[in-house]
Parts: C-alpha cells; sequence; structure tokens
C-alpha cells in the first residue's frame, strides 16, 4: 500500500512508515554526521563562539523542525556553512560523526614576509599571533584537506565576502573525535604543524585572562 502523505507545518511530509523517527543532520554535501531522535536537542555553536540548544521534531526523513523553524536536512546543512556555525547531538551516540575544521589566515598580508609562501619557506617564522579565526565548518567522515581546498577555492565557497579563498600560508585546524591537529596550507599538499595550537592556546589564554 502506498504512503498517503500528511501535511505537517507547511511541510508535504512521509513519515517513514516502519516508525523510524530518527532526525538525520548532514552536511552541504549530503554526507552523513549523526542523528538525532525525535525531540532531542543539537548544540549549535556560532561562529562568535556562543551556543544555543535547538530542540528537534522529527517530520519526516528529509525534513525536521530545528528549533523554531522547518528545515529540508540539506537546507539546515547549507544554512549553517554560509554562518560558520557548526553542531552536534547534545547525547552523542556510538558512531556519531561531529569533527569539524577551522580556518586561519594571516591578517596582515603586506606586513608578513611569509605569507602565501610555501611551507619550506615559512617554517621557521610561523608565528600564532599573525594570524585569525576566520571560518569554521563541519568534517564528514570521508572528508579530506584536498576536499576542504575545493571548497574554499569556488566562487559560491562560504564565507566568500569575508575572506579571502584557501591558500598557501592558512592554517586548518582539524577536529577529529575531540583531538586537535593544525595543518600549513603548502604549494602542494598540508603539512602538520606540531606547535601552532600550543601556541594558538597561550594566545587565547592572555587575552582572555583579567586585567590587574
Amino acid at each position: 500500500m502506498s504512503q498517503e502523505p500528511v501535511n505537517v507545518m507547511g511541510v508535504v511530509a512521509f513519515p517513514n512508515e516502519n516508525g523510524n523517527r530518527e532526525i538525520r543532520f548532514i552536511d552541504s554535501e549530503y554526507n552523513k554526521l549523526f542523528t538525532v531522535p525525535d525531540g532531542g536537542n543539537i548544540i549549535l555553536t556560532h561562529f562568535d563562539g556562543k551556543s544555543v540548544i535547538l530542540p528537534c521534531r522529527y517530520i519526516d526523513d528529509y525534513h525536521a523542525q530545528i528549533g523554531v523553524s522547518v528545515y529540508h536536512i540539506c537546507q539546515f546543512a547549507e544554512v549553517q556553512e554560509r554562518s560558520g556555525s557548526v553542531y552536534a547531538p547534545e547525547i552523542p551516540k556510538t558512531g556519531d560523526v561531529f569533527d569539524t575544521y577551522e580556518i586561519y589566515q594571516i591578517q596582515d598580508v603586506a606586513g608578513t614576509d611569509y605569507c602565501f609562501r610555501s611551507y619550506r619557506e615559512a617554517a621557521n617564522a610561523i608565528n600564532p599571533a599573525d594570524y585569525q579565526r576566520v571560518y569554521a565548518g563541519m568534517y564528514a567522515k570521508d572528508a579530506s584537506l584536498e576536499q576542504l581546498w575545493v571548497k574554499h577555492n569556488r566562487d559560491t565557497r562560504p564565507f566568500g565576502q569575508k575572506m579571502r579563498s584557501m591558500s598557501m600560508s592558512d592554517i586548518v585546524v582539524l577536529t577529529r573525535d575531540g583531538k586537535k591537529k593544525a595543518y600549513y596550507v603548502d604549494s602542494f599538499g598540508f603539512q602538520e604543524l606540531d606547535n601552532f595550537l600550543k601556541a594558538e592556546q597561550q594566545k587565547n589564554k592572555k587575552r582572555s585572562a583579567p586585567e590587574r
């Protein structure tokens, strides 16, 4: 028997007839990240670091109410990608993927000698103080740094009006399984950096320390 559509909050929906009411969360290229049960919550972290908990309501396998708005699951991913926000289940499940990445770029292009230089030329000069965090996004299980380079060099790249395309001397910080690693964008490929994250943490501590 064919399934009859129902109207849920203005969406012509086809709820799963087998009773599975899991809400899928994906990236903008339809890679699955994690699922949340009907009535569960996600934590959405905006680019400025402020977080909000959003309740989620299942509509059908492709639509959900997230917070106060109804989204197609890909539409939600695209909206968050454009805003540089990341998201994760409030209560993670084994096997879920909610890895993220951040892009750092040199701000004083003219005054930083190693800007747009290869790693070989820049290795002894890299200074976290020269960099500013300019983007954050979701990183799917099968994603690669090369795919990020392609995404952030498209005419339709995220934050295209706010940041340069990804180039040599940029730094990508990946958070996978709760562990962070930093990579320098080289002339060909990426070079892992050992000390960037430690120095970046120290810089942030100094920035947030109360004045005496």
